[in-house]
């Protein structure tokens, strides 16, 4: 059963007119949605609202076939082995901490970084606290970026996994992702990526890039609604996987101890179709696009940004170079805190930042953005537009008197 009130090869949609609201905040979740995410949505509640898995009705099987092929899709963008790698979750946040309580055991030891979001960060800490784990945590340099040869030396011979964000989502500052996850094969370690700030950005092969582990939110570069995420666990590690929670699963209801198939369990309970038609709805548009023409607009998007934040009155977070960087760009102000710059800019022109630590606390010690409060974050998206930095611009020049 296919949803069909989408068309998957418009480009974007048309720049909403509230207003002249001017979102900067697709770090956080992305909007406005492709063509056909939100349509997909409402058609499917409107049409269907059945639960997947759970009845041998019309309905219920189209559900069943709408978290199927979303499955299949996000199997195919990531190049993984078999959509069987795929678990469908509400976010990124219960991805990670599924995969974490899924794979640690008492006495293990994990690398991370200092860039890490407290998605990552939280869960090694209750875990360390709860059953005995041992964590290490790499510093990062002032772009917030991690250096190989410090993940080297943490490792120990009871280290069992890696564990890094792709980019920061702080900073948008890219990791050196490929020589750890050599790194991590050369000693016989998983790696874990946190894709929250790139999948669906950048281009991400987890077998010929050697991730283990893969945890993303649907709702950001990948378009799906809120209440999206997922999981990609490598084949090799499914016998190794013990579920933090099970329930009902729509099958054998006359087995109580098991076993289960890790995504089957981890998928327990009623799934949020709707919102992973969305996710369906957001991957197909993608797989539409020409990937390169859609990299070269973020880039262009990111460039023209960065210049208009080089001047005297910000300090610039993170590199320079868009190469180095997804489209997540922190500044410093030179005469109003973060918080100032963010609630005038919301208030007075509509335009809509994020302020503070984003998350993200162990980064800005290294930022030396710490005691100020954190930073002031713009982020961009697929469907960000020439006219959302042209407002930007306008703002700027007229708060700090340059017309």
């Amino acid at each position: 059963m296919m949803l069909s009130l989408f068309n998957p090869e418009e480009a974007l949609p048309p720049k909403p007119s509230d207003n002249l609201r001017t979102y900067l905040d697709h770090a956080a979740t992305s909007w406005p949605k492709p063509p056909g995410v939100l349509e997909s949505l409402v058609e499917f509640q409107l049409n269907s609202g059945a639960s997947a898995g759970r009845s041998a009705s019309t309905s219920s099987i189209g559900a069943s076939a709408i978290v199927r092929s979303t499955r299949q899709a996000i199997a195919k963008l990531l190049h993984a082995k078999s959509d069987s790698e795929i678990a469908l979750l509400s976010n990124g946040t219960q991805a990670l901490n599924a995969a974490l309580l899924g794979l640690l055991r008492r006495g293990d030891h994990v690398v991370t970084t200092a860039a890490e979001h407290n998605s990552l960060l939280r869960p090694l800490a209750m875990l360390a606290r709860r059953i005995g784990i041992e964590w290490t945590v790499v510093g990062v340099d002032s772009h917030g970026v991690a250096k190989t040869d410090s993940i080297r030396d943490a490792i120990r011979p009871t280290t069992s996994l890696i564990a890094m964000t792709h980019a920061s989502n702080v900073t948008g500052s890219l990791q050196p992702i490929d020589s750890v996850a050599s790194l991590a094969k050369e000693h016989g370690i998983r790696f874990l990526l946190d894709a929250a700030q790139t999948a669906g950005y950048l281009p991400i092969d987890v077998q010929s890039q050697g991730i283990d582990i893969l945890a993303t939110p649907g709702h950001k570069g990948l378009c799906g609604m809120l209440g999206t995420g997922l999981l990609y666990l490598s084949e090799s590690l499914h016998e190794k996987f013990e579920s933090p929670w099970i329930g009902g699963t729509g099958s054998d209801s006359d087995r109580i101890e098991g076993p289960y198939h890790w995504a089957t369990a981890l998928e327990s309970g009623n799934l949020n179709v709707p919102a992973i038609a969305s996710l369906g709805a957001g991957l197909s548009w993608l797989d539409k696009q020409e990937p390169r023409e859609l990299m070269q607009r973020g880039r262009t998007l990111r460039s023209r940004l960065i210049d208009m934040l080089d001047r005297p009155e910000f300090q610039l977070i993170g590199p320079r170079q868009t190469e180095e960087r997804v489209s997540v760009v922190s500044v410093v102000g030179q005469s109003m805190g973060p918080q100032e710059w963010s609630a005038l800019l919301d208030s007075t022109f509509s335009i809509e930042t994020r302020a503070g630590l984003h998350c993200a606390g162990m980064i800005h010690p290294y930022l030396g953005t710490l005691q100020g409060g954190g930073t002031l974050r713009l982020s961009l998206g697929h469907t960000s537009h020439e006219s959302d930095l042209d407002r930007l611009e306008q703002a700027l020049n007229e708060i700090l008197g340059k017309r």
